[in-house]
């Protein structure tokens, strides 16, 4: 039996907006790959999973581990499915996997930042001012840009001149650069970050306990 905790459950909750299915695979580290292969995010956590699980429906299996008030936990001994149920409880679930073949799941390989040319620390009160501002401004663009003094985050939309805005400073540079992300891309499980940008394109947040690699617009 492996006992399942709230944060493996949140994390798995994050991971589920990025794709709805997954694969999970033997070890402490749960990963998963957006359906067009512009988000990567990696996850270290608290259980050893024992073999490869391949879930096709993540959010019906994270309301089932909801079930069940506490830490579920759940028996992999059998090949087909899963055995969720709790310590305190005389009720279980039998969840049956699916065909790992039909999940998009991330390349076996290492994969990270081909160069890294700009850093910065994301705070989590930050992070979260900028998702409440999204929601109220809502333009699909947060764009990184250094004026040769400091680096700023800003809320926009890039192909409206008169559109709303909202920025923060996130830090300083001598250089002038522009980086732009689209928001419904920024699927980050709510804490700080040390974010990386490369010139090609692509950028890392990464945090104690879990990394995602997430593209930039093209045009940046």
């Amino acid at each position: 039996m492996t006992v399942i905790s709230k944060e493996t459950i949140d994390l798995l909750q994050n991971f589920s907006t990025i794709n709805k299915s997954i694969v999970i695979k033997p070890g402490n580290q749960i990963e998963t790959l957006s359906l067009n292969k512009n988000i990567l995010a990696k996850a270290k956590v608290q259980e050893t999973f024992d073999r490869d699980m391949a879930i096709y429906d993540l959010p019906s299996l994270i309301s089932l581990f909801n079930l069940f008030d506490g830490s579920p936990q759940i028996d992999t001994d059998t090949s087909s499915h899963l055995l969720i149920s709790n310590q305190n409880s005389r009720s279980r679930v039998k969840f049956f996997y699916s065909d790992p073949d039909i999940i998009v799941q991330p390349p076996d390989k290492e994969v990270d930042l081909p160069s890294e040319d700009v850093s910065f620390r994301l705070e989590a009160p930050v992070l979260q001012q900028i998702r409440k501002a999204w929601s109220i401004c809502g333009v699909p663009d947060l764009c990184l840009t250094g004026n040769g003094q400091e680096m700023e985050l800003c809320l926009t939309d890039k192909k409206n001149d008169t559109s709303n805005t909202y920025s923060v400073v996130v830090g300083e540079t001598n250089d002038e650069f522009c980086y732009c992300f689209k928001m419904e891309n920024l699927k980050l499980y709510p804490q700080g970050y040390d974010v990386t940008i490369s010139k090609a394109n692509v950028a890392r947040f990464e945090a104690d306990n879990v990394k995602y690699l997430i593209a930039l617009e093209p045009n940046s």
